[in-house]
């Protein structure tokens, strides 16, 4: 089973309203009838540009952020958006990352010129998830070129990149 992993560029100052989105809202309809609403992929669809496609799992991350984090000490998962990356996370049943341009700046390079080999991500695989699968590596830096890439369409703070995996 797979999941799939999507890249998309918003606007800062449409956060709170994406978090607001979020939240499947249930309002009544008559006396007995209750209908759900949810807005939240309109609005992504609408107030966000989708970024190139990511071919393989998007499991993938999952193992690769924390690689990096531990093994790199590059520390692109956390950001001054966490709580609202953890709320649609908790609402939506989607893992959600939000990368800005203070993280650009701070590990950008660092993602860029990192040596990181299929071996090496198979042996903290193999200890973090019992994963030793070489495909799954493979995938990981794809993973490494996909952040990387779009983390180059931000130019300045107007703008973040959100990573949904589900």
């Amino acid at each position: 089973m797979s999941a799939i992993a999507e890249f998309r560029i918003i606007e800062t100052n449409k956060l709170d309203e994406l978090k607001e989105k979020s939240e499947v809202k249930t309002v009544k309809k008559g006396l007995f009838k209750k209908e759900k609403i949810d807005e939240f992929w309109t609005f992504l669809d609408s107030n966000s540009e989708k970024l190139k496609d990511f071919d393989w799992s998007g499991y993938v991350f999952g193992n690769l952020l924390i690689f990096l984090q531990e093994k790199k000490e590059i520390n692109i998962l956390d950001s001054e958006h966490d709580s609202i990356a953890n709320w649609i996370s908790e609402k939506r049943g989607i893992s959600t990352i939000i990368f800005t341009y203070k993280l650009k700046e701070l590990y950008l390079e660092k993602l860029n010129s990192v040596n990181i080999t299929t071996e090496e991500l198979i042996e903290f695989n193999k200890d973090f998830s019992e994963d030793s699968d070489p495909e799954f590596a493979k995938a990981e830096l794809e993973g490494i070129k996909a952040i990387s890439e779009n983390l180059e369409k931000l130019t300045d703070n107007s703008k973040v990149i959100i990573l949904t995996v589900g």
